[in-house]
């Protein structure tokens, strides 16, 4: 007679690991819009006011002058 051995696998996953995973793109994602608009304000900037108005204006935000 035949016996039927049977075998099972386990798999587990670390939720630690996943949600970790999960945050880490949650953050690069805001992160990279924050630097897109960041670089967006700064072009609109200098289309609008040129560098030395950029630069006048930092130095006037800087110094209060």
């Amino acid at each position: 007679m035949k016996s039927i051995t049977r075998t099972t696998r386990r798999t587990e996953t670390e939720v630690e690991h996943d949600v970790s995973t999960v945050l880490f793109n949650v953050f690069s994602a805001s992160a990279l819009l924050i630097g897109v608009w960041a670089a967006a304000c700064l072009i609109g900037g200098l289309v609008s006011h040129g560098f030395v108005g950029m630069v006048r204006g930092y130095i006037t935000a800087v110094t209060g002058f």
